[in-house]
């Protein structure tokens, strides 16, 4: 028998999943992320998994794996001491950016400070024209200066963003072999290999972004191919990107480092479609809460929307990244009451360590965890898995020290709160994906996943007025689960900047061929075979004078004016207009190559048919008071049962609570809650 693991890094939990291939037998471990060593609990979760499973390391063909080491690195500013290498003149580059501003009428609004220090920004004499010809030779001995420069200073890591290094890559491709001969440790990131397209803040912000993810990301990764080798696992780890594809570790640790930053919930994005299309739903808010955080995605008509340029705290960055917001809202969100009595929740999270009140671990301070536990939606004495037992009055404690007794209420009103600011929060998120961008809620069905996220998914859907939650069989490891689903992919964009009335079918062939080759190439560099890739290629298109582009589909077997009439379209639906006496430019040809994952089988946990599903009753605060509710064991709910509620399910991986509605068990196991069906 052949065996996969997808296992996925959160901020408070390491979720795995061990799937056997042929019969889709699986097997699932939670456990606490341990922080400040990450790789330990998947080397562990690793172990545990085996033994259940009862097989040897060397029977795993794969390991999928989600991180968030590149994402904590920007958030808590732990990247490489980076250098930034630019051309004579744009040393401020990173600092003057863009004029636009994130938040309009916000005075006291400031930018970050880049990644990289005014004093590590180097100037290159050199200059390249737009239209790729070297106007001015590089330097190659002011090179050497800036090396002994970044030697002295002890820096790690170097971007080399020079300008219109798209149109022709050849002073940074020679910088860098420069550099290698020069710092053999130093780690480089050339813009022409992270970013080859116009936007010079842009393409600088991305390759910094990449080039300070570089040594931490290659030094976590290391370690945990290390840790793994020597607990005997031969199959070696593929790293989930935001895109929704797996790389080797050797690129994830190199020129595609920036595409790891959203990793893990890219993974459960996956995952959520599988179990929407099998549950015959297209149209989907994906909601994933976790302990740390929200992510809110988006599926419409079967596909997971993309976007191509977003910002990770307030630094663009411009890769193909799955359309996801997040924000600072989870189960470990802590709760305060501010010095005017405002009730806050978040973004400050008590993650692993201590973790919630409740946890009894060390953590005195309430979160949103506390407040489902004094609600009774988290029964007091359950066991969570690490250890971890719920105690109600620790969370009780918390909750009246901090909330109740500050605001002058009770802790059931306190914890209630709690629950509506969250929610609140998470209702904004999930607008806009929907409203803000002309959708109803009321077409799209609600996933909610994440050990959290069924938890609060009535509730929200409640607020939206949204008919439909589906919660898939196992919720809390979604993102393990959509790391074995996931396909191998890589991207590459390729610089046209032509007239569409100038260009010739074989000036897009030509340049079509030279992108193939490089997708080819990585793909046999990943041990892809190249007949299993498929290609796919899209134009960005824009009217003179424009200054962003729309990508439109351009096939094999097209033509150019296609491609030209779906952009008109594609205009006209998104802005309201079209211009189809204008002249187009055609800007940029981009390319992306994907291979079929390793199955299409739903990795599905083992039911009990037969036995009693009522486990327990439990009191549950419902309509401002608290009933006597049941208590459902979700492994021994049979497909096609119907349950009304409210009540309770329970799995070790969460909880879901069900009010004054009906839950249907369909014939994969996933839970479909009417809203509109009231007890």
């Amino acid at each position: 028998m052949a065996y996969r693991i997808g296992c996925d890094v959160g901020g408070t939990f390491t979720d795995l999943c061990l799937f056997e291939v042929e019969t889709g037998r699986s097997i699932f471990v939670k456990t606490p992320t341990t922080v400040g060593h990450q790789g330990t609990a998947v080397v562990e979760a690793t172990k545990l998994a085996l033994g259940y499973a009862g097989i040897m390391p060397s029977d795993l063909v794969g390991f999928a794996h989600g991180t968030t080491v590149a994402t904590n690195a920007i958030l808590e500013r732990k990247g490489a001491r980076t250098a930034l290498l630019v051309t004579k003149g744009f040393r401020d580059l990173l600092i003057i950016g863009r004029q636009t501003r994130a938040h309009l009428y916000d005075q006291a609004a400031r930018r970050p400070a880049p990644l990289v220090p005014r004093s590590l920004v180097f100037e290159v004499s050199e200059r390249v024209g737009p239209d790729g010809q070297v106007r001015e030779p590089l330097d190659e001995a002011g090179i050497r200066d800036i090396a002994e420069q970044m030697r002295a200073a002890g820096v790690e890591t170097v971007a080399v963003t020079l300008l219109h290094s798209y149109a022709n890559p050849v002073h940074e491709q020679r910088i860098a072999a420069l550099l290698a001969g020069l710092l053999p440790d130093l780690r480089v990131s050339i813009s022409s290999e992270v970013l080859a397209q116009p936007g010079e803040f842009e393409r600088a912000s991305t390759t910094v972004m990449n080039a300070y993810l570089m040594p931490p990301l290659r030094a976590y990764l290391n370690a945990i191919s290390s840790d793994l080798k020597a607990s005997g696992v031969t199959a070696a780890p593929a790293i989930m990107q935001s895109s929704g594809g797996v790389m080797p570790i050797e690129t994830a640790g190199g020129v595609k480092a920036v595409h790891t930053c959203l990793s893990g919930p890219a993974a459960g994005m996956i995952g959520a479609r599988g179990f929407a299309v099998a549950a015959g739903y297209d149209n989907v808010v994906t909601i994933d809460m976790g302990g740390t955080s929200f992510d809110v995605g988006l599926i419409e008509n079967g596909q997971i929307l993309t976007r191509y340029e977003s910002a990770i705290e307030g630094f663009p960055v411009r890769v193909p990244m799955f359309d996801i917001v997040t924000l600072g809202a989870g189960g470990g969100s802590i709760a305060s009451v501010d010095v005017g009595g405002l009730l806050k929740v978040g973004p400050e999270s008590a993650g692993a360590m201590p973790g919630p009140a409740a946890y009894g671990k060390g953590g005195t301070r309430p979160t949103v965890t506390d407040a489902n536990v004094v609600l009774g939606r988290l029964r007091h004495g359950r066991a969570l898995g690490g250890g971890i037992v719920l105690d109600r009055e620790r969370a009780v404690a918390a909750i009246r020290e901090h909330v109740a007794d500050p605001a002058g209420i009770s802790v059931e009103e306190a914890a209630m709160g709690i629950l509506r600011v969250v929610n609140a929060a998470m209702v904004r998120g999930m607008r806009g994906v929907t409203v803000e961008r002309g959708l109803d809620p009321a077409d799209f069905a609600v996933m909610a996943f994440g050990g959290a996220g069924p938890l609060h998914a009535v509730d929200l859907c409640a607020e939206l007025d949204i008919e439909t939650v589906i919660v898939p069989p196992s919720p809390g490891l979604l993102c393990a689960i959509g790391l074995l689903l996931a396909p191998w992919r890589h991207d590459e964009t390729g610089m046209v900047g032509r007239d569409a009335r100038e260009l010739q079918g074989g000036d897009l062939d030509a340049q079509i061929a030279a992108l193939s080759e490089r997708v080819l190439a990585q793909a046999a560099l990943d041990g892809v075979v190249a007949d299993a890739v498929t290609l796919s290629t899209a134009l960005g298109m824009r009217y003179r004078g424009q200054g962003h582009e729309i990508f439109v589909p351009f096939s094999s077997d097209g033509t150019l004016a296609d491609a030209l009439d779906r952009f008109h379209r594609a205009h006209r639906q998104s802005f309201g207009y079209d211009r189809r006496d204008q002249p187009v430019e055609v800007l940029l040809l981009r390319m992306h190559g994907t291979a079929p994952a390793p199955t299409d089988r739903l990795p599905l946990p083992q039911i009990e048919p037969g036995a009693d599903p009522v486990v327990a009753r439990a009191r549950l605060w419902v309509d401002a008071r608290f009933e006597d509710v049941p208590v459902y064991d979700r492994a021994r709910l049979a497909p096609s049962t119907t349950l009304h509620g409210p009540l309770i399910v329970e799995q070790q991986d969460t909880t879901l609570i069900v009010g004054r509605q009906s839950v249907t068990v369909d014939s994969l196991g996933s839970l479909i809650i009417r809203m509109q069906d009231h007890a």
